[in-house]
């Protein structure tokens, strides 16, 4: 008698990608590309002063940036739900922490890459915009694999 492999999370059992696995890839670009867009047309924040002290003033459009939010939020629970395998739970939960280390190194009074200010007029303060976007995405896709694997801690076998 033949033994059924278990397969990945969107692969079929002969190794091809399935569809979900296509679905998941997809989501996974298309937050990506809207990650980068927004983050550069749609501002969560708006430095009104590029000094010492950075002054964040109220984001310029609210709505907007909430519904972008909201999108990241189910493009990274169908990334986490349809891509993330038993093997890449850990590079994904290093890869989280990073991008949260990253987005909440304030040196003097900047936040993130807002020191690149002073070079170029907006480009730390959207390169910030961006990663704190990409985090937006990949934040509830690590909260699967980091349940997943406490269910795997917790029931062995």
């Amino acid at each position: 008698m033949e033994e059924e492999k278990q397969s990945a999370p969107g692969t079929a059992s002969n190794n091809s990608v399935s569809w979900l696995g296509a679905v998941g890839f997809l989501a996974f670009i298309s937050g990506i590309i809207l990650a980068i867009i927004a983050g550069i047309v749609v501002e969560p924040r708006t430095i009104i002063s590029v000094d010492p002290t950075i002054i964040e003033g109220p984001a310029k459009h609210p709505s907007t940036v909430a519904t972008v939010v909201l999108i990241l939020a189910i493009l990274g629970i169908i990334v986490g739900v349809l891509n993330i395998t038993a093997k890449e739970v850990l590079l994904l939960m290093v890869a989280a922490i990073a991008l949260i280390v990253v987005n909440s190194s304030g040196i003097g009074g900047f936040q993130g890459f807002d020191i690149l200010d002073k070079l170029v007029r907006g480009l730390g303060t959207t390169i910030t915009d961006v990663l704190n976007y990409f985090g937006r995405l990949m934040a509830p896709a690590a909260v699967i694999a980091a349940v997943r694997a406490l269910f795997a801690v917790g029931f062995p076998g």
